[in-house]
């Protein structure tokens, strides 16, 4: 499977392949040596942490990103399952042991420590209908994080040495630009970044000001 996929990929020239989200270090250290050995390509393979602390079939997130990392993949690290406050941790634990290019992709949940995943997290006032009385999968939104938090997020990771960035399920054009702002970056999208200066009540902009004007003066 992976093969047949990589090699439509490399017949349209990419240039590297993205390979995730394993929940098995065994399928991610597969996928890795496909597009390594098989088809010479540069890879990122990102994995999941489970509620656990371990990938399903029983590695520490040192031990999963090692065999990665001696494996030979470019780019190691974590995506989706974890929100920021949950993901980090993971990142401070492999950042001064691993020394391939870390990747940090969460969630843009509030996940905690007891609710290490956005699968597990309850929310008392939810109405009926959703699943199994979980916001996962379609009642998330109480659970999203601001721009702000994915902010401080990214800033901490780009400390922590991180190098690949990005915001997995869920997220909205305003986390991505929050991301690349965190990280120094104006794309085109940052003439929608919000300038609370102007804001109509808490604004110190000098346009809000009043002007009394002459009635011969026009508007």
């Amino acid at each position: 499977m992976f093969g047949e996929q990589i090699k439509w990929a490399k017949q349209a020239g990419v240039d590297f392949v993205i390979a995730e989200t394993f929940g098995f270090l065994g399928e991610a250290l597969l996928a890795n040596r496909v597009i390594k050995e098989e088809f010479d390509l540069p890879s990122v393979v990102t994995i999941v942490i489970h509620q656990d602390g371990k990938t399903r079939d029983g590695y520490s997130a040192v031990e999963a990103l090692l065999a990665l990392e001696k494996a030979g993949a470019d780019v190691v690290g974590f995506n989706c399952y974890r929100g920021p406050a949950t993901m980090l941790p993971l990142i401070e634990s492999v950042a001064k042991v691993i020394k391939t290019p870390l990747a940090a992709l969460p969630v843009p949940y509030r996940t905690t420590e007891q609710e290490p995943t956005f699968f597990c997290l309850k929310d008392d006032q939810l109405p009926k209908g959703t699943v199994n009385g979980r916001p996962f999968p379609v009642a998330l939104d109480g659970k999203l994080c601001t721009r702000f938090e994915i902010a401080e997020f990214t800033e901490r990771c780009k400390e922590l040495g991180v190098r690949y960035f990005g915001v997995c399920c869920g997220a909205g054009p305003h986390h991505i630009r929050s991301m690349a702002e965190a990280l120094g970056r104006q794309p085109p999208a940052s003439r929608f970044s919000p300038d609370i200066s102007k804001h109509f009540a808490f604004g110190t902009n000098a346009v809000l000001k009043a002007v009394n004007l002459d009635h011969k003066d026009k508007l």
